[in-house]
């Protein structure tokens, strides 16, 4: 395949704040294009890694990695970036926290009495000719496991996905309760989803920015979450098993 590469790990994250400490650490970088994004390869932590940016949001990510596992063949990916903590759910703005699998948090109608996920919907699908419906998709178990023993400190769970961040308390408590979630994002699912499509391990580390359910500024600190998912990364490539 015309530019893949053996034995590199791609480094993912939607926007550039939240790999700038990566990029600041990488030797032998180099840039290249993937579309009209400019993407780095390089050394980090003695491994040889593609860094890159999906975008903010479900499609973009999807886009933007779909292109990349189209030219590249990673040994593994990793997703990193801020989150949002669910209630109750022990984590405080800087902690990390590693996804056990990803939920598409609002992929479904809302009724008035309750919310349907998409794939208990009685849809006709034709598995020959679309993808089937699927909601939730599990994390590489190996590199799971292997990441929860190499940064202990971590908090492990369900992550949730969104198209509309809950910004409300009553959003925030509905998506808790429903998915059992810990945190919130934006692009997760869809690279968990990319990357379950092409048979890519994949891995998602973030970092904590904000309690879900408010936005006011005072609770938030979103360079202390990207800092601390970045740690996290730096802490794993210097670790990573080599075989």
């Amino acid at each position: 395949m015309a530019g893949s590469k053996v034995n590199m790990i791609l480094i993912l994250a939607a926007a550039p704040l939240e790999t700038s400490l990566l990029r600041n650490n990488m030797t032998n970088r180099q840039t290249l294009h993937c579309g009209s994004i400019q993407i780095y390869s390089g050394e980090l932590r003695g491994q040889n890694i593609l860094l890159c940016h999906g975008g903010i949001g479900q499609v973009n990510m999807a886009i933007q990695l779909t292109r990349l596992l189209i030219e590249y063949t990673p040994i593994a990916v990793l997703l990193c970036g801020c989150g949002g903590s669910y209630p109750d759910r022990g984590l405080q703005i800087g902690d990390l926290a590693l996804a056990e699998n990803e939920i598409y948090g609002d992929l479904g109608v809302a009724t008035a009495d309750n919310f349907i996920p998409l794939d208990q919907l009685t849809l006709p699908q034709n598995p020959q000719l679309a993808p089937i419906i699927q909601q939730s998709f599990s994390l590489h178990s190996d590199l799971l496991k292997w990441a929860q023993e190499t940064l202990p400190n971590t908090i492990s769970g369900p992550f949730v996905s969104v198209n509309c961040c809950s910004g409300t308390t009553d959003l925030s408590t509905e998506l808790q309760q429903r998915t059992g979630g810990i945190c919130e994002n934006m692009e997760g699912a869809a690279a968990a989803q990319v990357c379950a499509e092409f048979g890519i391990p994949f891995l998602e580390l973030r970092g904590i920015s904000n309690p879900t359910g408010t936005r006011d500024p005072q609770q938030w600190d979103i360079n202390h979450g990207a800092e601390a998912a970045q740690l996290g990364i730096l802490e794993l490539l210097e670790n990573w098993p080599t075989e």
